[in-house]
């Protein structure tokens, strides 16, 4: 995999709808929950639920460097002033907020941030590459702009998906989705390790595009934070905001996130460590497996079982790499209903979702 890729922020906002990890987890003051760091968005989101400690791990050390920041604006900002200095909000007093915040971060962290402080100073929410590449796209939208905002202005589902069916699911905008769905332009041009390993017999146009209907179906798009990014690629005054960004749910966090322990490291490196997964009584991997081949996928697998707790709680979220480790089922208890739930439920609506528990008694 490319080592640019893991040396960069690639994903800053939320890129995922964390309310169906804390309905397949039921998460509990006694469980320590295992996830994958990548904007911070999960951890955050997940600490809503209330866990004993929450494990966060992420291959690409610049991740963490993210998490660890706005761990360190929880800590010391109030709501108004945190919304700002990510840039939820504009605001010009986004210098004055960091000198404080510093105060929380580790002399490795703030080393990085001092360096790359322009990333602060303009939007740190949406910076990552995948937040680039929507705000690109966004560009080439400008002739459809009255399209989009009306759109966007539908008051009911009914009237929202009459509009897209008439005036914005057309023979332009299947030409446009199917050349940004184009295998050659991730793999090549994008360099997004997951496009290696999508199977051949995979369109990814006619997932995107089927999903894409389903949102507009279902969900306000106005509404949808998701949606916000994919067509807006910024959140909008209508939007619901990801969990971890609503007032409600602000000062929960803020104090919890001593809870959380940020480790820089592989996955593999991670379920190999006895000591540490005998303590994980719930996973939350999202999209892990986009970036692992399918012997590490197994190895993987194979010391989760191994060295899990029994009825440990599973949760993985899958986008365009579909796999399933059916090959250890006799160790593990899926609840395909909920799977299910969770697909046709979830905000985010690309995704698939593996849900179990571990039956580890062999």
């Amino acid at each position: 995999m490319s080592n640019q890729f893991f040396n960069k922020i690639n994903y800053s906002a939320c890129n995922e709808d964390s309310e169906s990890e804390l309905q397949a987890l039921s998460l509990t003051k006694s469980d320590t929950l295992l996830c994958i760091t990548a904007s911070g968005a999960r951890p955050l989101d997940l600490l809503i639920g209330k866990p004993k400690k929450i494990i966060s791990i992420d291959f690409n050390r610049t991740q963490n460097y993210l998490l660890s920041l706005k761990i360190a604006a929880y800590k010391t900002l109030n709501y108004s002033e945190f919304l700002s200095f990510i840039g939820v909000n504009n605001n010009k007093t986004r210098e004055v907020l960091y000198n404080r915040v510093t105060l929380w971060l580790s002399e490795e962290v703030k080393k990085y941030w001092d360096t790359h402080y322009h990333i602060i100073e303009k939007w740190l929410l949406y910076s990552g590459t995948w937040e680039k590449l929507l705000i690109w796209i966004s560009k080439l939208w400008f002739t459809r702009k009255k399209k989009l905002w009306r759109l966007l202005g539908m008051k009911t589902l009914q009237e929202q998906k009459n509009y897209w069916d008439r005036h914005w699911d057309n023979k332009i905008w299947k030409i446009f989705l199917y050349l940004l769905c184009n295998k050659f332009l991730w793999k090549r041009i994008i360099k997004e390790p997951w496009a290696l390993l999508i199977s051949n017999d995979f369109s990814i146009y006619e997932y995107i595009h089927s999903r894409l209907n389903y949102l507009v179906e279902k969900h306000q798009l106005s509404e949808n934070h998701f949606a916000n990014l994919v067509f807006l690629w910024k959140y909008s005054e209508n939007c619901i905001l990801p969990l971890h960004l609503r007032e409600e749910n602000f000062d929960t966090i803020k104090q919890q996130v001593d809870k959380i322990e940020i480790i820089t490291d592989s996955l593999e490196n991670i379920v190999n460590r006895e000591e540490l997964m005998k303590n994980i009584t719930a996973y939350s991997l999202s999209d892990f497996w986009s970036y692992a081949d399918d012997s590490n996928y197994s190895w993987i697998w194979k010391n989760i079982v191994k060295y899990s707790r029994n009825d440990a709680k599973f949760c993985e979220r899958q986008f365009l790499v579909k796999r399933k480790p059916d090959f250890f089922s006799k160790w593990i208890q899926r609840d395909q209903d909920l799977e299910k739930k969770l697909y046709t439920e979830d905000n985010t609506v690309f995704y698939t979702f593996c849900a179990w528990k571990i039956n580890n008694t062999h």
